[in-house]
C-alpha cells in the first residue's frame, strides 16, 4: 500500500471516530534508545515533575537530546497532518508522558486550544495530536481510551474521571502510533503494572492558532536547525510554492 492511499485511509478513520492506531512506525531499537533517555530526565527530574497521581511529564525534549528529533519530524506523520491541517500546521507541543506503576487514571479531557476557547468551538479541524508508543500500550499498564465520534462534539467533557461504555482503549506494540483529531475525549487508564509506561505526545496546529508551548525558544538550542524545523517551530512564516499576482 502506497503512502497516499494509507494517508487516505487513517483520515478516514480519523474522520469517523477521531482516532487512529498505525502499528510500528518506529523500530523497536530508537524504542528502546528513546526510553532510555527518557527514563534517565525522569530520574534527573523526579522531584519538580512527579504529579501525585503517579503521572510525570518532560518538557521541551527538543532542549534536552538531538534522539527526539527525527520522531517530531518522522516524514509519514508530517504528512498526514499537513494533509489535514495545511501545509503551514506548526508544531503546538512536544513531551514525553509516564505513568509510574500505581499510577490513577485521568479525567476525560480535551487538549490545547480547545480548552482556552468559548463553546461550541469550531468543528472543523484546528489540531492533530500523535500518541507514540515508546512501550506496548495495554488494558494493564494505562493504555490511553477515547470515544469514537467525541471529536465532533463541539463542548468538553463532563464525565470527569467516570467511565462510559462508549469508550475504547487503544492498546498496541511500541512504535506504534495513535492519530488523533485535536478535540477528541480523552483519558489515560490506570496502571496497574510495576513498569512504567512511556509515551511521546506531540501536537500540530494551524498556523493562526497560539501553540501551547513557546516552540520557538527551542530554536536556541538548535542553532543548525533546517528551515522545516526553523517552521515547524514558528520560527519562520510558511512561503507557498506560487504567490498571488498582487
Amino acid at each position: 500500500m502506497g503512502d497516499d492511499v494509507r494517508i487516505e485511509a487513517i483520515l478516514e478513520r480519523i474522520a469517523e471516530t477521531g482516532f487512529c492506531v498505525v502499528p510500528e512506525l518506529i523500530p523497536p531499537a530508537q524504542c528502546n534508545r528513546i526510553r532510555a533517555r527518557c527514563v534517565e530526565l525522569l530520574c534527573q527530574e523526579v522531584e519538580d515533575t512527579l504529579h501525585d497521581t503517579g503521572h510525570q511529564r518532560i518538557m521541551h525534549l527538543l532542549m534536552k537530546d538531538a534522539m527526539f528529533q527525527p520522531v517530531l519530524r518522522h516524514p509519514f506523520v508530517l504528512a498526514v497532518w499537513r494533509r489535514y491541517l495545511g501545509p503551514d500546521m506548526i508544531c503546538s507541543t512536544f513531551s514525553a508522558n509516564a505513568l509510574w506503576p500505581g499510577s490513577s487514571e485521568q479525567y476525560w479531557h480535551v487538549d490545547h486550544p480547545f480548552w482556552t476557547m468559548a463553546e461550541p468551538y469550531p468543528l472543523f479541524p484546528l489540531a492533530g495530536q500523535c500518541i507514540w508508543m515508546i512501550d506496548d500500550f495495554t488494558i494493564d499498564n494505562g493504555a490511553t481510551a477515547s470515544i469514537a465520534g467525541s471529536h465532533r462534539r463541539p463542548y468538553l467533557p463532563r464525565l470527569g474521571h467516570d467511565w462510559t461504555p462508549e469508550a475504547t482503549i487503544l492498546t498496541g506494540t511500541r512504535g506504534s502510533v495513535i492519530f488523533a483529531d485535536g478535540a477528541w475525549w480523552h483519558t489515560s487508564r490506570p496502571n496497574r503494572t510495576d513498569d512504567l509506561r512511556i509515551a511521546l505526545l506531540n501536537t500540530f496546529i494551524r498556523n493562526f492558532c497560539v501553540t501551547q508551548e513557546d516552540m520557538r525558544m527551542q530554536l536556541a538550542a538548535l542553532p543548525d536547525a533546517d528551515a522545516e524545523m526553523r517552521h515547524l517551530l514558528g520560527g519562520t512564516q510558511y512561503q507557498p510554492r506560487t504567490r498571488l499576482p498582487y
